[in-house]
C-alpha cells in the first residue's frame, strides 16, 4: 500500500516523518512505495542541521556521513570551486584515483560519464539534460515561437544517446532516458545494486518563468544509513540542474518502492528512537 508524505515543505522534517512512519511498521520497519513530496528542498533551519549533526553521530562507526552520502549523488563542493564543465573532468580523475577495485562507482559519475554509440566515444548525460533544459534549447515552431516542454527530461533507465540527443518532437510527452542503472554492468548481480534507479526532470511553469522538478525513483532505500543523505544530494543535484539552465528550483520528489528503517546502522532500536523523538 503506498504512503505520501506531503505535509513538510524541507527535506529533513519530511525525512524525519517518513522514517517515523517506517518505524511503527513493526515487526520490520519496511513499507513499499513511499512518496516523499518536498516543495522547498533547499532550506534548511537550525532544527534541521541539529537533525543532521545527530544523524552524522549516529552513522560516525560506520565511517559514513551525510555529505558522502549526498556526494555520490552530486558533489556540490567540487561543483562550486571549479564550476562547469571544470568539475565533470576533476570529479572523473578523482573516481580514478581513489575508487576501490571491482565497485560500480557513483551515481554523479554514471550521469556524466557513458559509452557513446561509436566505440570508443563517451557523452555526458547531465550535460545534454542541462542543455535540453535550458532557454536556449526549448525548440521553436515554424513560426519562431519558443515552445516549452514540459516531459522530456530523464535521467533514467534507457540510451541516453538516442534519448537525449534526439531532435524534439510536437509531442510533449516524447521522453529521454540516462541511466543510473546500467544493464551492461548490473543485470547480472544479486548484491551491491544501485539503489537509485530513475531521475525525471521536469520543466513547469511557475511564477512567471520556469522552475524544473525532479523526481527520483529507488528500488530499495535505507532510512538509517542513506535516505537523508540521498534527499539532501537530490536537492544539490536540483539546484544545480536550475542554476546551469537558468530555471528555478522546483519541487523534490522521492519513491521508494522498497523502504526500510534500517535501524542496526544506529545503533539498534533504542538509539533510533531518541533520534528520531519517538
Amino acid at each position: 500500500m503506498a504512503k505520501l508524505i506531503d505535509d513538510q515543505v524541507r527535506i529533513v522534517p519530511t525525512w524525519a516523518a517518513a522514517a517515523r512512519y517506517l518505524n511503527k511498521q513493526r515487526p520490520k520497519r519496511q513499507a513499499r512505495n513511499l512518496l516523499l513530496e518536498i516543495p522547498n528542498p533547499m532550506e534548511l533551519t537550525d532544527d534541521d542541521r541539529a537533525m543532521m549533526a545527530k544523524v552524522d553521530e549516529a552513522l560516525a562507526p560506520r565511517e559514513l556521513t551525510l555529505r558522502t552520502v549526498a556526494g555520490t549523488i552530486f558533489p556540490l563542493p567540487m561543483y562550486r570551486k571549479f564550476g562547469r564543465p571544470g568539475y565533470y573532468d576533476k570529479y572523473k580523475a578523482m573516481l580514478e584515483r581513489g575508487q576501490a577495485e571491482n565497485t560500480w562507482g557513483t551515481y554523479a559519475n554514471r550521469m556524466i560519464s557513458r559509452p557513446g554509440k561509436e566505440p570508443g566515444t563517451t557523452i555526458n548525460p547531465l550535460d545534454d539534460l542541462v542543455n535540453k533544459l535550458a532557454n536556449e534549447g526549448q525548440p521553436q515552431r515554424k513560426d519562431g515561437v519558443k515552445v516549452s516542454f514540459t516531459a522530456t527530461y530523464e535521467l533514467g533507465v534507457a540510451d541516453p544517446e538516442e534519448d537525449l540527443l534526439l531532435e524534439p518532437t510536437p509531442e510533449p510527452d516524447e521522453g529521454g532516458d540516462v541511466p543510473t542503472y546500467n544493464p551492461a554492468l548490473d543485470r547480472n548481480d544479486w548484491l551491491g545494486l544501485p539503489c537509485l534507479s530513475h531521475l525525471s526532470f521536469k520543466r513547469v511553469p511557475r511564477d512567471g518563468g520556469h522552475a524544473v522538478d525532479l523526481t527520483a525513483m529507488y528500488r530499495s532505500h535505507h532510512y538509517c544509513a542513506r535516505a537523508l543523505g540521498n534527499l539532501l544530494g537530490l536537492a544539490q543535484l536540483l539546484s544545480f540542474v536550475a542554476e546551469e539552465s537558468q530555471l528555478k528550483v522546483g519541487t523534490l520528489s522521492c519513491l521508494s518502492t522498497h523502504a526500510e528503517l534500517d535501524v542496526r546502522e544506529w545503533g539498534g532500536v533504542a538509539s533510533a528512537n531518541t533520534i528520531l523523538g519517538t
